[in-house]
């Protein structure tokens, strides 16, 4: 793929403008604007080019070998032969990248570093500059995803790790888009309608999860006028709609484990009226979504709700999970705070839901995603309904469940 070269500089005030004599590439002869819709209307425009030449596509991505972080590098890789990766992996698990990357078939189009996102520099030592100068798209996936993570560790990870990502984004020259994956739960204990435009607030958060998030989000909004950046807000994300694969067993998993437990016949509590929209968003939707966007450079500064839509009540979701496994359930009305009680004691021990996600089958917020519809329509990228995949949802963990993690990767 050819790309036309403008010698370019990134402006702290406006992004980027031309610093060329004239409106003319010296390369192709193309005649464009040198306002900033330049850069939007001729996507080639890189920086320290003064002719056409073909511009390397380079992604850095952190979060490898996560679920979400393979999938979309293996995404990436097959609309994109000419999209080389380099990957910033924990040191324990640059074993398990080096696996995936082989069944990707993409060793040799892969540099993987060992490094630690809470390190200055990344911990990627004399690499730091040349994968600054040489990146062209990158994202930012690793995080802890854990809803009883301490503070102070979800603190160091998620925000200070967030910071020190920014800090090498803001010395790459050539940096189309930035792809920052947070969460909608950064709205916290927000209810009603939370628009994509939203952020600051103080209603609180159910968790250090929620905060630590929160925080790093409010970083990465303060260099938007300084790095071309997308932000992406998922749901709780389950597996793929399509396969049900997933490598993780958690959230409404854990309601899936609980029903297998109890007998075909049986009570089972109902927390509060069930009235109350889960965020369910499978795997393959987010990965679609955040591939397509992260070459359309027209939606950088943009946030998005990688949400439902449509989402169902905790009532729908676990009668759905019930039809799915042919039981016949009696519900039993209990109030929130003795289901968090409740779900403490050897009891929820036994059926395996963890007392935090109570908070997440209780909470009236509803998603707001008119900027995500709008930037994926003609895209034929969807969200999918639970309805739909649930099938394959809970055949896939019946054949799976012991060789999946329940447990964060940190």
């Amino acid at each position: 793929m050819s790309w036309c070269g403008f010698m370019m500089n990134r402006k702290h005030d406006h992004g980027f403008t031309i610093v060329a004599p004239s409106g003319m590439c010296s390369g192709c002869s193309t005649t464009v604007d040198l306002q900033r819709s330049t850069y939007e209307q001729h996507p080639g425009a890189t920086s320290y080019f003064t002719h056409c030449t073909p511009l390397r596509l380079m992604l850095f991505l952190t979060g490898f070998p996560g679920f979400l972080g393979t999938r979309l590098v293996d995404t990436l890789a097959q609309q994109n032969p000419s999209l080389s990766f380099h990957l910033l992996v924990q040191p324990k698990f640059v074993p398990d990248a080096h696996v995936a990357l082989n069944r990707l078939g993409l060793t040799e189009r892969a540099t993987v570093h060992a490094g630690d996102i809470t390190k200055p520099n990344l911990g990627l030592g004399d690499a730091y500059g040349t994968v600054a100068e040489s990146m062209t798209h990158a994202v930012h996936l690793a995080a802890v995803y854990d809803l009883t993570i301490p503070r102070d560790i979800g603190w160091r990870i998620n925000v200070t790790g967030t910071q020190h990502v920014l800090d090498l984004m803001a010395l790459a020259p050539q940096l189309q888009t930035f792809g920052y994956v947070s969460t909608a739960y950064v709205a916290g204990k927000r209810t009603g309608r939370v628009y994509e435009t939203d952020l600051t607030h103080n209603a609180g958060f159910k968790n250090f999860y929620e905060e630590t998030k929160y925080h790093a989000e409010m970083l990465v909004k303060q260099q938007m006028s300084n790095i071309p950046t997308m932000v992406f807000r998922p749901g709780i994300v389950v597996g793929d709609s399509e396969t049900g694969a997933t490598d993780k067993f958690d959230g409404p998993y854990f309601i899936l484990q609980a029903l297998q437990r109890l007998p075909r016949y049986t009570l089972m509590t109902r927390i509060g009226d069930g009235t109350a929209p889960v965020h369910l968003t499978p795997v393959d939707y987010v990965v679609d979504a955040m591939a397509y966007l992260l070459h359309q450079p027209q939606h950088n500064s943009t946030t998005f709700h990688l949400t439902d839509p449509n989402p169902l009540s905790t009532q729908e979701i676990i009668e759905t999970f019930v039809q799915q496994l042919d039981m016949h359930v009696a519900y039993v009305p209990v109030p929130p705070t003795v289901a968090r009680t409740l779900m403490g004691t050897n009891v929820g021990r036994y059926l395996g839901i963890a007392p935090e996600m109570i908070d997440y089958f209780d909470h009236e917020v509803y998603y707001d995603t008119a900027q995500i519809e709008d930037a994926l329509q003609g895209s034929g990228i969807t969200c999918p309904s639970l309805r739909d995949y649930a099938p394959r949802m809970v055949h896939y963990m019946n054949e799976h469940y012991a060789q999946a993690r329940s447990e964060a990767m940190y």
